[in-house]
């Protein structure tokens, strides 16, 4: 039986989009590589300044790169952007609290979270729109 997939589509069209929304720009400038292991997928999203500058398939191996990475199954996964739609779910810093969702290879790449997670978070829940 084959292992379900986990709806990534959505990441080039919310960095799109995000891109030339005033709103997002107004959560002010960021500068982090986030990963994202999600069952057995991997991508490297970097942020820069107001947007997001690229979007990598990876391999787990290359997670190394991420100054953060964002951790779950699929199941999670899709049940979070779900939730996230509806309005209903935690944000990603809460779910980290009580999940461990985010793993960094130090404390202060995990600052890195926690200063830029409003603009994150917008990112997750524009994509949610669009996936879910």
């Amino acid at each position: 039986m084959a292992k379900a997939a986990a709806n990534l589509a959505w990441l080039d069209q919310a960095a799109r989009e995000l891109g030339s929304s005033a709103e997002y720009r107004k959560l002010g400038s960021t500068d982090m590589h986030v990963g994202l292991a999600i069952g057995e997928q991997a991508y490297l999203v970097r942020f820069e300044a107001f947007g997001v500058s690229s979007i990598n398939a990876i391999s787990n191996s290359d997670l190394r790169d991420a100054d953060f990475v964002i951790r779950m199954n699929v199941k999670e996964w899709i049940a979070y952007l779900k939730k996230r739609k509806k309005g209903a779910g935690p944000t990603l810093m809460s779910l980290d609290l009580d999940e461990g969702v985010i793993d960094a290879p130090n404390p202060l790449k995990k600052l890195k979270f926690e200063r830029y997670n409003l603009s994150l978070q917008a990112f997750v829940d524009h994509g949610a729109s669009l996936a879910a």
